[in-house]
């Protein structure tokens, strides 16, 4: 008989639900589904059909079950309470594969294993709940990791049919790219309130450029490699092509009254300018005032 893999996935929220479907349809996986709290089904809108899939859910582990893969899908703010998930899950000959928005991503879990057993993923997979309990996922999800000894491994698990996972040598820098975008856009969104119709009003456009411009001087810090006039007209561009009822991940958590990546996103770009002696006054304000919020981090 031939010996499955052992995958276990940790955080079954949006982004874990969407990965566990993909990798339920390989019959080659034995799947373990850890969670902070019971839940017995996956259920996944995609391509106008609907998939429900049972599952069993661990809330608590004694020992560990000796994975060949942990996947984490957690925020960046749920680290900070699920180091007895990472001392339990990883094991010695256990490959993670971290799953979230930001970077550094490896950086938390170094205490519980050797970097080289790690992999980052950067995922691009807009999904949003549904009134009927299902996660709508809006695209095919497409992964992005770095050139590495354990990206192939990692490109094997999916059906490339299904998800798209490309291995750059540019990692970093496409990394940055997402989080310059993604922390401007989600951050006057969050704090607005409103979707993307509100770029209708050129003063905001500006604001939108002059919070850019900070976050891509972090990024060039930091080791990106990012022409800065060339990027933030081609992202003022498209942000003018978005329709008017496109939103962003942190003005969905602020409506649904859930706590705001921010420590990924804003939160890190202000703490790493402290870091290489750059003045970014506009995201440290967003900082400060996302953090004094009744919608801000947990």
């Amino acid at each position: 008989m031939v010996k499955k893999n052992r995958i276990g996935i940790l955080g079954i929220g949006a982004i874990g639900s969407v990965i566990a479907s993909l990798l339920h349809q390989t019959a080659a996986y034995k799947l373990h589904y850890y969670h902070r709290s019971i839940k017995k089904n996956i259920k996944i809108s995609v391509d106008n059909k609907t998939i429900t899939i049972p599952i069993r859910t661990e809330t608590s582990v004694d020992s560990a079950p000796d994975l060949d893969w942990l996947l984490i899908c957690l925020k960046e703010h749920h680290y900070a309470t699920a180091t007895h998930w990472f001392e339990k899950l990883i094991g010695p000959k256990t490959n993670v594969a971290i799953i979230r928005n930001g970077i550094n991503l490896k950086e938390p879990l170094l205490p519980f294993t050797p970097e080289e057993n790690m992999v980052e993923c950067m995922i691009d997979c807009p999904v949003q709940p549904s009134e009927n309990g299902y996660y709508r996922q809006l695209k095919k999800p497409m992964i992005t990791v770095p050139a590495n000894a354990l990206a192939i491994t990692f490109q094997s698990l999916f059906d490339a049919h299904q998800c798209q996972v490309t291995i750059s040598s540019t990692f970093k820098t496409e990394s940055w790219k997402k989080l310059c975008e993604s922390a401007t856009l989600g951050a006057i969104l969050c704090l607005s309130g409103e979707t993307c119709w509100i770029f209708k009003d050129k003063k905001l456009q500006l604001l939108y450029r002059n919070i850019l411009r900070e976050t891509v001087q972090v990024a060039i810090a930091d080791g990106a490699n990012i022409e800065e006039n060339t990027f933030i007209d081609e992202m003022l561009t498209k942000l003018l092509r978005y329709p008017n009822n496109k939103g962003s991940s942190m003005l969905t958590d602020r409506l649904n009254g859930k706590p705001i990546e921010l420590g990924a996103k804003n939160g890190i770009i202000a703490k790493l300018a402290t870091q290489y002696h750059l003045k970014t006054p506009l995201n440290d304000l967003i900082t400060i005032l996302l953090t004094h919020t009744n919608f801000g981090n947990s």
